[in-house]
């Protein structure tokens, strides 16, 4: 097995920003709105939208589009696993 400890590295420092965090912990229970996540981790929906765009730009999560909502959720397994081993 090949260890990627440039991807590794970028996976541990977006998720280690506060902010990603808790995008990343609102969206451990499943998809959600852009439209609803500033209000589950209490921030402007311009700074999540930028912190969104961050996560999908490093491949940690995804988007899609449903009518004129835009979807969330996370695309990268090892995201699930550390807060789940984190979070016990």
């Amino acid at each position: 097995m090949v260890i990627d400890e440039k991807n590794n590295i970028s996976l541990l420092k977006a998720m280690g920003e506060t902010t990603r965090y808790k995008i990343l912990s609102a969206l451990i229970s499943g998809e959600k709105c852009a439209c609803e996540i500033p209000g589950l981790i209490n921030r402007s929906q311009p700074n999540t939208s930028m912190h969104l765009s961050k996560l999908q730009d490093l491949g940690i999560i995804k988007s899609r589009r449903d009518g004129k909502r835009i979807l969330y959720s996370i695309k990268d397994p090892r995201v699930k696993k550390i807060l789940e081993i984190i979070n016990k």
